[in-house]
């Protein structure tokens, strides 16, 4: 979170590292999902700042010391949906940064498509209709795999999630 903040991204300062914890600045505002369910005329807005946001990280290198997720150097996020920016009086911020590792930002917009497409209900998939025309189809097409794979591996998705996700990489092949 410190590399992306010295870089201008839009993050909380960290204003303490403790062993079981990270004190970080306090962002008031209304996550991007919330307004999408209370503002759902706002989805375009919204898709295009969250590939803005997709595009403005993918611009980093990652510290070398930061874990691959795959190839490549930019600074990914893993977790880059609707839940995890908060729009704030001042702009939106990107919280929820314990995924991120380094590698080839398809597969970071790759894990947002899945992340939509089978969590978040026909408003995620709207989303993703305005979302994912920003990036190459190709380039997140040979991302997907890898990305439904990484979701597959997550323990906080649902059973009926996984078989969403499976049903997706059928579809996507």
């Amino acid at each position: 979170m410190r590399h992306a903040h010295d870089h201008g991204y839009p993050v909380p300062r960290v204003l303490e590292v403790a062993p079981d914890a990270l004190v970080l600045e306090r962002i008031e505002g209304p996550t991007m999902l919330v307004e999408l369910r209370r503002r759902p005329w706002t989805l375009r807005r919204q898709a295009s700042l969250l590939a803005q946001l997709h595009e403005r990280l993918h611009e980093i290198a990652a510290p070398p010391s930061l874990p691959a997720a795959s190839a490549g150097d930019r600074l990914l996020h893993l977790d880059l949906h609707p839940d995890n920016v908060i729009l704030s009086p001042g702009g939106p911020f990107v919280i929820d940064w314990t995924n991120a590792r380094r590698g080839d930002p398809a597969l970071d917009v790759a894990l947002t498509w899945v992340i939509a497409a089978t969590s978040g209900g026909p408003l995620g998939r709207l989303f993703l209709r305005r979302f994912l025309p920003h990036f190459d189809r190709a380039d997140l097409l040979h991302a997907l795999p890898a990305a439904a794979e990484r979701r597959l591996a997550d323990v906080n998705v649902t059973d009926r999630e996984r078989e969403a996700v499976r049903r997706l990489g059928e579809r996507a092949s």
